[in-house]
């Protein structure tokens, strides 16, 4: 389910994906002011190897439009308005660790991490609309000199060759991209533009000392710094006590 403000359509927009054999289906209802009005439906038909994965994550909407990751070399894409399924295949080298993130216009970025190297990708998503026109490397550099330095700071191992770091999130305009560095348990901020990494998350110790590693979910947001906060209603205050 997304929010107007999550890159859909006007008001809130429910995806259903369903795999059957080799055929997916997408089912698309949006919310109006007389409830859930008629399904949108889309129907393809992919090839995979059977009783292998094919669906792997849902990506909120980008430009009206919303990606599926795929163990099978690339995104499937459906766009809302015609409910209708595409495919974008992935630039030449990646296979897993990336993200989409809109563009300006209607383009969009692939940020990827192949060990500790991020890569930037553009695709103007021209011609027909769903990104025949392929990707364009706009940017490539290492992080291992920042994994490094907080690693020094914990007194801990180096960074390892081989090492895993997944995307866990990533900025619109590709302007910073979040890393969850397993190995360690912590979380990485990048800032793409310049290139500034920081360790913005540790997940807490347990069992004498081992990390307890689990998936790390996350949802980037724009808001106003310092935050604005409403004054308390005193009045209330003895309600709590």
């Amino acid at each position: 389910m997304f929010l107007p403000g999550d890159g859909g359509r006007d008001g809130i927009t429910l995806v259903h994906l369903l795999m059957v054999g080799r055929k997916v289906y997408a089912e698309v209802y949006a919310l109006g002011s007389s409830g859930w009005g008629v399904p949108g439906t889309a129907v393809m038909e992919i090839e995979h190897p059977h009783g292998t994965t094919f669906l792997e994550e849902l990506l909120p909407p980008v430009h009206g439009k919303v990606f599926t990751l795929t163990t099978s070399g690339y995104i499937l894409g459906l766009d809302l308005a015609t409910s209708t399924f595409f495919t974008l295949e992935l630039p030449v080298g990646v296979r897993r660790s990336y993200l989409l993130s809109c563009a300006e216009d209607s383009g969009l970025y692939l940020v990827s991490a192949d060990g500790f190297q991020l890569s930037v990708w553009l695709n103007g998503m021209t011609g027909d609309g769903h990104g025949a026109a392929g990707w364009l490397l706009v940017d490539t550099f290492s992080i291992r000199e920042g994994c490094t330095r907080f690693a020094d700071q914990k007194q801990t191992s180096m960074p390892q060759d081989g090492d895993f770091l997944r995307v866990a999130a990533v900025g619109d305009n590709a302007e910073f991209v979040f890393l969850d560095y397993a190995t360690y348990g912590v979380v990485l901020y990048v800032h793409l533009r310049s290139r500034v990494v920081a360790k913005v998350y540790e997940q807490a110790p347990y069992d004498h000392g081992n990390v307890h590693i689990s998936r790390i979910h996350i949802s980037p947001f724009m808001m106003m710094w310092p935050p604005v906060f409403p004054a308390l209603n005193r009045g209330h205050d003895k309600e709590w006590f």
